[in-house]
């Protein structure tokens, strides 16, 4: 009986309102909420110069003010998205304080600026929110006769992007700003530094374009060589004069997006070689069988250089089908033979001394009996085989007892390397990689796995204890090994794998004795499968 009562009295009193055409709220409340255009985030940030509006959302207040810095203006909307003049809303006279309840706010200096909405209530009202995932609550304060929720908003505000570079020939510091050409041999490197702070960028990228004289027609592609180092150490190859630019960016997740460009006043001029023109680095051997071999400088495109090479494989002289200039990179020759070559091969290249020149004249030097790294295409991700990213890519196992971490005590290669130690009492320690992409193993084909080990000098209880790398899912596979190597060196561990079954982790593991008593230290890097080849 009660609630149609209640019924009946609402009714009563929405007939009262409609006769008035106005409309009374039956049970009125209040509560507390409000918005951005940003959303719920925490972090709030801007660029200089752009707005960001708020939104009062609570009921019942009874009284609501906005306040902000006086570095600030208050807009008034509607603003469309495509405005970019945002000064000719500005709300004169300027004040610091409104009373509206959806304001937008221009900020037009930078740092963490201010945003404070004042409301108060006949009663008490809980503001119910969300912190990193994380729910909490914010109770209204009693002050005198009402109840206080006093909500300030920080905004941080990016200033412009103000680039900044330094630039050096060998030792010497370029004044980049200056008009005076920069002169440089064909081969030699310029250093440029990216001491950009200003506007904090994320990222920049460095441009070499080619000095363009009046009437000249820009390039398809005029970007002749670029880098994104913060330290950036960028080689001129070819002759003629060359303009460097910085771009400098901001870019990332709930950042404000930046872009600022810098264009070094001071040109680049290439002037030929004081240098022998030589063979510089290591010849390899690629994928797809081409031998590249790298030079100090750019070649001249030439063609019948072929009977001025030998190369030989397993001690035969095999057919030089052709030389040719790279493609891509003219400081390299790429050398493809009549017959196929294999991985295990052990090659040679000599060269004689033909009519080979770079583009700055200089004649090739000869070589004789240089050896070819030969390609070898590692299954494993570049992060779990070489551990270069010092992190993410190994963790423990779900089941490790022992000690699993990156380390820089020791690395076979690069800086880090993956450290497993186990301690009496302890039944293992157990780690575990997963691949973002499964390795697909492909039937009637044989894999080479392997990896480099350290054992650290001092193992105790070591009989009977055993170390192992599991290839999951299959757990029946591994490349099992007692304490029986060496300990203070490095080690490869290799073992031969024919199976169809995909590969989507890694689990390395350390097992102690049966008296738990073993103590070691082991360092692994270098995690490899390649498909393994053998000449017909």
């Amino acid at each position: 009986m009660k609630y149609a009562i209640r019924i009946l009295a609402v009714l009563a009193i929405l007939f009262v309102g409609c006769d008035d055409n106005e409309y009374e709220a039956p049970f009125p409340f209040s509560d507390i909420g409000f918005y951005t255009s940003k959303g719920t985030l925490d972090n709030l940030q801007v660029n200089i110069d752009e707005y960001l509006s708020f939104t009062d959302l609570s009921q019942g207040a009874v009284s609501h003010k906005w306040t902000i810095e006086a570095s600030d203006a208050f807009l008034e909307g509607p603003i469309d998205r495509q405005d970019t003049i945002l000064e000719k809303f500005i709300i004169e006279p300027r004040t610091t304080t409104s009373y509206e309840k959806t304001v937008h706010v221009l900020f037009q200096s930078s740092g963490t600026k201010k945003v404070r909405l004042h409301n108060t209530f006949n009663e008490m009202v809980v503001f119910k929110g969300n912190r990193g995932d994380v729910d909490y609550e914010m109770p209204a304060k009693k002050e005198g006769d009402v109840y206080v929720i006093d909500t300030t908003f920080l905004v941080k505000v990016y200033p412009r992007l103000v680039p900044k570079i330094k630039v050096r020939n060998d030792d010497v510091v370029v004044n980049h700003e200056a008009t005076d050409t920069v002169y440089i041999e064909a081969g030699s490197s310029l250093e440029f530094t990216d001491l950009t702070t200003i506007g904090e960028p994320t990222g920049r990228t460095w441009s070499v374009r080619k000095a363009l004289k009046p009437g000249d027609e820009v390039a398809e592609n005029p970007v002749l060589n670029s880098s994104g180092d913060s330290i950036a150490n960028i080689t001129f190859n070819s002759l003629g004069s060359f303009r460097v630019s910085m771009n400098s960016s901001r870019s990332g997740q709930n950042l404000p997006g930046a872009f600022a460009s810098y264009q070094m006043t001071a040109p680049v001029k290439v002037i030929p070689s004081s240098k022998p023109f030589e063979l510089t680095g290591a010849i390899r051997e690629l994928e797809d069988e081409t031998i590249q071999v790298p030079y100090n400088g750019e070649f001249t495109p030439f063609g019948g250089q072929e009977e001025f090479f030998t190369v030989m494989v397993n001690g035969e002289a095999f057919e030089v089908a052709s030389v040719t200039v790279n493609e891509d990179d003219a400081t390299k020759m790429d050398i493809k033979l009549a017959a196929p070559i294999y991985r295990p091969d052990v090659i040679t290249v000599s060269y004689s001394g033909g009519t080979i020149e770079s583009t700055d004249t200089r004649e090739a030097l000869p070589f004789t009996d240089e050896p070819v790294i030969m390609s070898t295409v590692n299954l494993v991700p570049e992060a779990i085989s070489g551990l270069e990213t010092g992190a993410d890519s190994w963790g423990t196992f779900w089941s490790n007892k022992g000690t699993v971490e990156y380390s820089t005590e020791q690395a076979s290669t690069g800086n880090y390397s993956l450290k497993l130690q186990i301690e009496p009492g302890q039944d293992n320690a157990e780690a575990s990689a997963m691949f973002e992409n499964p390795i697909i193993f492909e039937e009637g084909k044989s894999y080479i796995v392997s990896y480099d080990m350290y054992v650290k000098p001092g193992v105790v209880g070591s009989a009977d204890a055993e170390m192992g790398l599991f290839l999951l899912q299959n757990w029946n596979f591994q490349v099992r090994t007692l304490f029986e190597h060496p300990e203070g060196v490095w080690v490869t561990i290799t073992n031969e794998y024919v199976n169809t079954s995909s590969l989507s982790q890694f689990y390395l593991r350390i097992l102690t004795n049966a008296d738990k008593t073993t103590a070691a230290t082991v360092y692994y890097d270098n995690f490899s499968i390649i498909e393994k080849e053998e000449r017909p």
